[in-house]
C-alpha cells in the first residue's frame, strides 16, 4: 500500500480524535474515505490496529490525545507509518487491497451473499469475504482470501470426481461430502462441520492430517490441526442474518457485530465481562446495539458516523 494513504488515513484519525475537531473535517473525512477503495482499506488496517492493541483506550492513550496536536499527530503518524509499512507478517501481506479487489466474489463489510458453483455445491460468503474459484479436471478448488464461508457441496457431475478443496494460507480443506465453513483469522483457518466431514492438510505438514466429522470444530494453522472439539451451538446463525449469544460476554458479542459495522465498533474493557443472551440481527446492528442497550446498565458512545463504542451507563 502507498505510504502516502497510510500517512494520509492516520492523520485522519488524528484528527477526527482531536477536540477541535469541526463538522467540516468529518464531512471532509468521508469524501476522503469515498474517494477511494484504497482509503479504505487503510482506513480498516488504522481501526484495527486500534482495536488491536488498545492505544487509545489505555492511560498512556489518553495522554497522548492530551499532549499539543502537532507532537500528537507527529507521534501517531509514525507509529501507525510503521506498523502499517514495516509490517511484514502473513496477517497483512494476505490482506493487501489487490488480492480482495480482484477476487471472484467477494462482500462488503456487513453483506452477505449466496451463489451457485458450476457443479450445483452452494457457496455463501460471510462479511467482508473474498474468494477466487478454480474448477479444472482434476480439483475443484476454493482460494478462501479473507473473511468466512459456508459451503455446501454437491455430487460431481464430473467423472472422473474431482475433490472439492477450500485453500488457505495454512493449509487445504477437503471435503468428504459435506457442509461445513471455513474462517480465516489472523494466521488461521476455523473449520465448522455441520453435515459429513473434511479433512485438514497443513501447509507445511500435508501428511499429518485430521479428519473433522460432522459437529465438530477445528483449527489449521500452517503446521498442525488442533484436535477437534464440539461445534459452537448456532455456529452457522449468519447464514440466516443472526447472531445468538448464549450467555456470552459483552466484548466478545460487540467484537462479533463489529465484523458486521463499516468503521469502529468496540467494548469499553470496564463492561466487558458482562454477560448477555439474546438474538441480534445482522442487518441492523443499531437494532441490536439497541437492545443490548436495554438490557444491560450500558450506553452507545459515538464521536462520528463510524466510531462507536460501548460504555458503562
Amino acid at each position: 500500500m502507498p505510504e502516502k494513504v497510510i500517512a494520509t488515513a492516520s492523520e485522519w484519525f488524528v484528527r477526527l480524535s482531536a477536540e477541535e475537531c469541526t463538522p467540516a473535517d468529518h464531512q471532509a473525512w468521508q469524501a476522503w474515505l469515498a474517494a477511494s477503495p484504497l482509503h479504505q482499506h487503510a482506513w480498516k488496517r488504522i481501526e484495527l490496529l486500534n482495536q488491536q492493541f488498545g492505544q487509545f483506550d489505555q492511560a498512556a492513550g489518553f495522554h497522548a490525545l492530551s499532549t499539543p496536536l502537532f507532537r500528537r499527530r507527529r507521534t501517531v503518524l509514525k507509529s501507525f507509518a510503521f506498523v502499517l509499512t514495516a509490517g511484514a507478517s502473513a496477517a497483512l501481506i494476505q490482506q493487501l487491497p489487490l488480492q480482495v479487489w480482484t477476487a471472484d466474489q467477494r462482500t462488503a463489510v456487513g453483506q452477505r451473499r449466496q451463489t451457485t458453483l458450476e457443479d450445483g455445491s452452494q457457496l455463501s460468503l460471510n462479511t467482508d469475504s473474498a474468494v477466487d474459484i478454480s474448477y479444472n479436471n482434476q480439483i475443484r478448488e476454493i482460494k478462501l482470501r479473507r473473511g468466512e464461508i459456508h459451503i455446501a457441496t454437491h455430487a460431481d457431475p464430473h467423472l472422473p470426481a474431482r475433490s472439492l478443496v477450500v485453500s488457505t494460507p495454512a493449509g487445504r480443506i477437503v471435503a468428504l461430502g459435506t457442509q461445513f465453513s471455513v474462517y480465516w483469522s489472523e494466521d488461521r483457518a476455523h473449520i465448522h462441520v455441520s453435515q459429513g466431514s473434511v479433512r485438514l492438510e497443513p501447509a507445511l505438514a500435508a501428511n499429518l492430517t485430521t479428519i473433522v466429522p460432522a459437529g465438530m470444530s477445528s483449527t489449521l494453522d500452517a503446521h498442525r490441526a488442533s484436535i477437534p472439539t464440539a461445534m459452537p451451538t448456532q455456529q452457522h446463525a449468519w447464514l440466516d442474518g443472526m447472531l445468538y449469544a448464549d450467555n456470552m460476554r459483552l466484548d466478545e458479542l460487540i467484537a462479533a457485530l463489529a465484523r458486521y459495522q463499516p468503521g469502529f465498533l468496540s467494548c469499553d474493557p470496564a463492561v466487558g465481562a458482562l454477560r448477555i443472551s439474546g438474538a441480534y440481527p445482522l442487518s441492523d446492528i443499531e437494532r441490536s446495539l439497541s437492545a443490548i442497550e436495554r438490557v444491560l446498565p450500558v450506553r452507545t458512545e459515538r464521536r462520528t458516523a463510524y466510531w462507536t463504542r460501548i460504555i458503562a451507563r
